[in-house]
């Protein structure tokens, strides 16, 4: 892969997002990128991204900043019912 990107996420709610969201792992969204998903320490989320072209990476980013942004926004809005 040629091209890297990689993305920490600071947030009290890094574990509860990393556990929404890893089970996404196991689906192959582009045979062009590679995603990496890991937690450090309990409250950071680190994303990395490796694709052979600028597009495929674009569009990996794109998918998992939503895919995390979705996550944040359904832990806000279920904790704000309570």
């Amino acid at each position: 892969m040629k091209l890297f990107a990689e993305f920490t996420f600071e947030t009290e709610t890094a574990e509860t997002i990393y556990r929404a969201v890893l089970p996404e792992l196991n689906d192959n969204f582009s045979e062009r990128s590679a995603i990496g998903l890991s937690l450090e320490d309990a409250n950071k989320l680190v994303l990395s991204v490796k694709a052979e072209d600028p597009v495929s990476l674009r569009s990996a980013l794109n998918t998992w900043f939503r895919l995390i942004q979705i996550a944040q926004e359904v832990l806000e809005a279920t904790s704000e019912t309570k």
